[in-house]
């Protein structure tokens, strides 16, 4: 299934999503979606994706977080919905102890510059190895109303790029530097590979 064929047969609320990350998701998802993991989704709106993910993911537990309160209502059939701030660490991790550990993480939440990167430092090392976590609508960097006086997120990923090639920087390596294997850049949308960092070496034959 295709997974615009799963957002529209959905069950119930609304989606709004950028259409050409549906196609991107098939790409690393289509061949596994019918395989038990575990899904964080951050950011549930009016509950439209939780639905989507429930069609294109039938094996999958599926967790949702978001601020607002009403958005509680959307929880059963396999879905658990927590209400929080993802910028607040202590309820991440929360998150993760009862639910966790993730497979696949979605940020999809406020776009603000503090919420994406603390969403990211604290729940990626809590990700399973091989997982991937998903950063939607990272060009929220360049508008000025999403910039709340932290971090650019934009900044935080073109240190993960420096991160790569650690051996070659010179600097002693962190722990997103040793643990992240790739990182998938598109419009608007980044995949981020979580995996053993290994020093290329040349290879003779």
């Amino acid at each position: 299934m295709k997974l615009l064929e799963a957002i529209k047969n959905k069950k119930a609320g609304i989606l709004r999503k950028m259409g050409h990350y549906f196609p991107i998701y098939d790409f690393y998802f289509e061949q596994i979606q019918d395989q038990p993991f575990n899904l964080l989704e951050i950011g549930i709106g009016r509950g439209g994706s939780l639905y989507a993910w429930r069609n294109y993911f039938p094996q999958a537990r599926i967790t949702g977080i978001d601020i607002n309160q009403g958005c509680k209502k959307y929880e059963g059939d396999g879905i658990r919905i927590f209400i929080g701030d993802q910028a607040d660490t202590a309820f991440l991790e929360r998150v993760n102890g009862e639910t966790g550990p993730f497979d696949i993480i979605i940020d999809d939440g406020g776009h603000m510059m503090s919420q994406q990167t603390t969403s990211f430092k604290t729940l990626f090392p809590l990700l399973k190895n091989n997982g991937f976590y998903i950063i939607e609508d990272w060009h929220t960097s360049f508008m000025p109303r999403f910039l709340d006086g932290g971090g650019k997120t934009i900044d935080m990923l073109k240190g993960l790029i420096d991160g790569l090639n650690y051996w070659d920087t010179g600097k002693e390596p962190d722990y997103f530097a040793k643990n992240i294997s790739s990182l998938h850049f598109y419009n608007g949308i980044v995949f981020i590979k979580k995996g053993e960092n290994q020093e290329s070496k040349n290879v003779r034959f």
